[in-house]
């Protein structure tokens, strides 16, 4: 049979009560000298110091998962507040752009509204529908047409000057021929000199010709083109072109003459259609019948007075 009780080798000091007590008078001891005469203040810490690598050791494993928890809570947060601002950035963007676009076509309506009070004959603003899709036509569809009182022949203008010229009305909708249209005619004048000539179209992409000019002329690079007013189609001094190049070659009986078309021919969206001037009747002679009948009332209503 086992015995229960340890072995008396391994006993080894004092005994049990012993040491509880002689503990308990030391740390007695300790408090009394802590709380009257504060010895103890570096000794702990000290021992503070020595223990901090473990108390933050004993904390990290808590500290990880917060801050494991907040990562992800943080990243799904980010990844929320990206998404709203990149839906807030492209709708503001939108809206700017929206904005910067009415204003643009709000001046170019303003500009417009001045230039139909300046020209003299009746007029309707219109706006451009679509450009034709062959490119070797340079032509533009409006979107007003007889019923909106367009007439053939109307001059085109925008706030810069000649667009082109109504070719075709329909119902509802009207053709226009553009100014660089190849072999379209505008008469023309050099605003500087007054000297009057034909601007040719040539074409898109291809400079408008001045031809016809005598090498004597005096036309410059630079010389603004307006309209002449004849033939009775555009009102006199509407800008239509600026010279670009000139070539005087001496073997030719006329100047080489290009220019650039003052509006925007391409890009205008917003036009005015100027009525082009009706012809006045032309009274015809009296004829010899008439002037018969003419002298034989005189003479009748003569005869009436003498009697």
């Amino acid at each position: 049979m086992i015995p229960g009780d340890p072995p008396p080798y391994l006993y080894r000091g004092p005994s049990i009560l012993a040491r509880f007590v002689f503990f308990a008078l030391l740390s007695l001891l300790l408090l009394l000298i802590d709380t009257r005469y504060q010895h103890l203040e570096k000794l702990r810490a000290g021992i503070a110091v020595a223990l901090y690598p473990l108390q933050q050791l004993a904390r990290w494993p808590r500290i990880a998962v917060q801050e494991t928890g907040v990562y992800f809570t943080s990243k799904k947060t980010l990844e929320k507040q990206n998404t709203a601002l990149s839906w807030l950035l492209l709708d503001q963007g939108h809206t700017a752009q929206e904005a910067q676009t009415v204003q643009q076509e709000n001046t170019r309506l303003r500009e417009l509204l001045q230039l139909k009070e300046q020209t003299p004959r009746n007029s309707h603003a219109v706006e451009m529908l679509y450009d034709t899709r062959d490119p070797f036509v340079q032509k533009i569809t409006i979107d007003k047409g007889q019923t909106q009182g367009i007439k053939e022949s109307s001059a085109v203008l925008d706030p810069y000057g000649v667009i082109g010229q109504v070719t075709h009305v329909s119902p509802f909708t009207s053709e226009v021929t553009l100014l660089v249209e190849k072999n379209h005619t505008t008469p023309v004048q050099v605003e500087r000199t007054g000297m009057r000539s034909v601007l040719y179209g040539m074409g898109a992409g291809v400079p408008m010709e001045l031809r016809f000019v005598s090498p004597a002329a005096d036309v410059r690079i630079g010389d603004r083109l307006v309209t002449s007013g004849l033939a009775s189609v555009y009102p006199p001094g509407l800008a239509v072109a600026t010279v670009t190049a000139i070539d005087n070659d001496t073997e030719q009986s006329f100047v080489h003459i290009t220019a650039t078309p003052t509006a925007g021919v391409a890009s205008s969206r917003y036009l005015l259609v100027v009525d082009a001037l009706v012809p006045m009747p032309t009274l015809s002679p009296p004829t010899e019948k008439g002037k018969g009948e003419s002298k034989s009332k005189g003479r009748s209503s003569g005869n009436r007075r003498a009697s």
